[in-house]
């Protein structure tokens, strides 16, 4: 939940507009260093005390290190900025970077250069921007846009990706200009040159398999690094909340948290009402065995609608997922209960989750005739969002720019195309990278951060990651079994029920909440006038979405429509620069 930013060349009053945009995730110990003109800030909340991050600045005549985050050296001892300023002077960036672990991005201005770095698995996410010969960061690209030197447009590449995958994969942002640095990354901006070079220094294909071990070995493994990593969250902590689904990665780290904490644990359930599915029972299962402070929290569009606007300026760029404003009424919730929560995130990029079979089969026997990057096609639909109806949805003008290979597979290609590493690995390595990195990962931390809670995902770690790709692909995915190894390592943990039970996801009935509640909420925002005016969209094809018309061959209204509000409320706030 800390502040990180900075700006090559440039001065006190740019730094200051830049913090007091963000000035959301760091309420204290703002404080801002310089060599030449090249400054770095930090600033820091009470979450970043109560898990003892090393958010701050260190500095002598030559070197000036900024960091954001958590740090740890790979015996899970904490570092400090200073100890990073030792280690960089010792051993150069990338010496540093391979003694070292965690949640946090980095800064450092030295010998002419600045290295900027995010994370191995993107905990912690940071943008960038060059202009008017200036080279600025912040941990979020709001900062950026708070410098008298940008101006807002709208980088249409990134309206056809989200409308694909409902995030943004990789560099890009939805504003022209300002590029997010992927995670396992170190960014290197010569301050003469003015050139931009990246390195990743995380590689997933780096790591080899592990035969010689047998399945014991994997169980104690896995539950060895989840319980390691949740151990050290737990040190001296008084109050932590879980948020607890019903489903098995959340029932984990709940029964986890549970039983390696000293007292009590906060756990939180979302529901949307009676009418509704839910898997309240499955979470209330978890919660009674392990005797929790249990919160079934209901949401509904009555309670999210004022904070609506103001959700969707916390993250930034749109997210078409659903789920994200519920959780972020969550996760307003629970702030009033416990400083910390753990969440369950990352399992299934890890470790082999939904949507893997589905590509394996079209792999294996998908036919003998195979379009042009029929890999990266079939990957697309399989988000089933907005991919096969872009041409539907899109206005002719929008997509007289369109080129397929160009702004999608391309994305994707590298990813096939990696010979070191099996198909599902493939998978995995597409999953952990773009999905974890660029949508679950960042997701979590805006819709808590928007309400000063830091985020921990125990099953997102660099430790977790390597081991996954480490591990022999038969346990991950075992006889149709999807993420096998995980359900063997914790089985005794958790009911049976929820351990064998198919994954069902966080349902959210968009479809009824706009055809009720929400119906006159939709209209306001995708009025005819609006959508005509902005030229993104096709007007008939939202008249029939609206209308919930299966011409054109229109399916998934609810989320399509939910897509396309969420990210006209985004141009609003960002293009158009309306109140929020």
């Amino acid at each position: 939940m800390a502040v990180l930013l900075g700006i090559c060349k440039g001065n006190d009053i740019d730094i200051k507009r830049m913090y007091q945009r963000v000035q959301h995730r760091g309420r204290d110990a703002f404080q801002t260093s310089h060599i030449q003109h090249n400054f770095i800030a930090t600033a820091k909340n009470d979450s970043d005390l109560v898990l003892k991050e090393s958010s701050g600045l260190y500095s002598d005549q030559h070197v000036l290190v900024g960091v954001a985050g958590a740090i740890l050296d790979n015996n899970y001892r904490r570092l400090t900025p200073k100890d990073l300023h030792k280690g960089f002077v010792e051993k150069g960036i990338h010496g540093l970077l391979n003694q070292i672990q965690g949640a946090y991005v980095i800064a450092i201005v030295a010998n002419g250069k600045l290295h900027l770095v995010r994370d191995a698995t993107g905990q912690r996410t940071i943008y960038y921007y060059k202009a008017s010969g200036q080279f600025s960061f912040c941990v979020e690209s709001k900062g950026i846009q708070s410098l008298s030197s940008f101006s807002p447009a709208l980088n249409v590449k990134s309206v056809f990706q989200y409308f694909s995958y409902s995030f943004i994969p990789m560099h890009d942002t939805m504003l022209q200009g300002i590029k997010e640095l992927p995670a396992g990354c170190c960014l290197t901006y010569d301050l003469k040159s003015e050139e931009v070079k990246i390195d990743r220094f995380f590689k997933l294909e780096s790591f080899e398999k592990i035969y010689n071990e047998d399945i014991e070995y994997w169980k104690e493994r896995v539950r060895r690094e989840v319980q390691q990593e949740v151990d050290d969250k737990l040190k001296g902590q008084d109050s932590v909340g879980v948020f607890l689904s019903g489903g098995l990665d959340s029932s984990i780290i709940a029964a986890q948290v549970a039983q390696r904490h000293t007292k009590k644990v906060h756990t939180f359930s979302i529901h949307f009402g009676k009418k509704y599915l839910n898997e309240l029972e499955y979470a209330k299962q978890v919660a009674d065995r392990y005797n929790t402070i249990h919160h079934e929290v209901e949401i509904t569009p009555k309670k999210f609608i004022p904070h609506m606007r103001r959700t969707i300026w916390h993250l930034d760029d749109p997210i078409g997922d659903p789920i994200t404003i519920p959780n972020c009424e969550l996760a307003k919730y629970a702030s009033d209960f416990v400083p910390v929560i753990f969440n369950g995130e990352g399992s299934d990029p890890c470790y082999g989750g939904p949507k893997n079979i589905p590509m394996l089969l079209n792999h294996w026997y998908g036919g003998i005739e195979r379009e042009r990057n029929f890999r990266e096609k079939a990957y697309l639909a399989s988000y089933r969002r907005g991919y096969k109806h872009l041409k539907e949805l899109l206005s002719p003008e929008l997509l007289e720019q369109f080129d397929e290979e160009e702004h999608l597979e391309s994305v994707l290609k590298p990813f096939f195309n990696e010979p070191e590493l099996n198909f599902l690995d493939k998978l995995m390595s597409i999953n952990i990278r773009l999905k974890g990195a660029h949508l679950i990962l960042p997701k979590v931390e805006r819709m808590l951060g928007a309400s000063g809670l830091p985020a921990i995902a125990p099953f997102f770690t660099q430790a977790i990651t390597q081991s996954s790709m480490e591990m022999p692909s038969e346990y991950k995915l075992y006889q149709g079994v999807e993420k096998y190894i995980l359900k063997q390592a914790f089985a005794e943990d958790i009911p049976s029920e929820i351990i064998n039970r198919p994954k069902s996801g966080m349902r959210v009935p968009v479809r009824y909440w706009f055809q009720g509640e929400m119906k006159g909420y939709k209209k306001k925002i995708l009025n005819p006038k609006a959508i005509k005016q902005a030229g993104i969209f096709n007007p008939e094809t939202i008249k029939l979405l609206l209308k919930y018309s299966s011409e054109k061959g229109l399916e998934r209204h609810g989320l399509l429509t939910w897509m396309i509000m969420t990210f006209e409320i985004w141009r609003q706030i960002f293009i158009e620069k309306q109140e929020v």
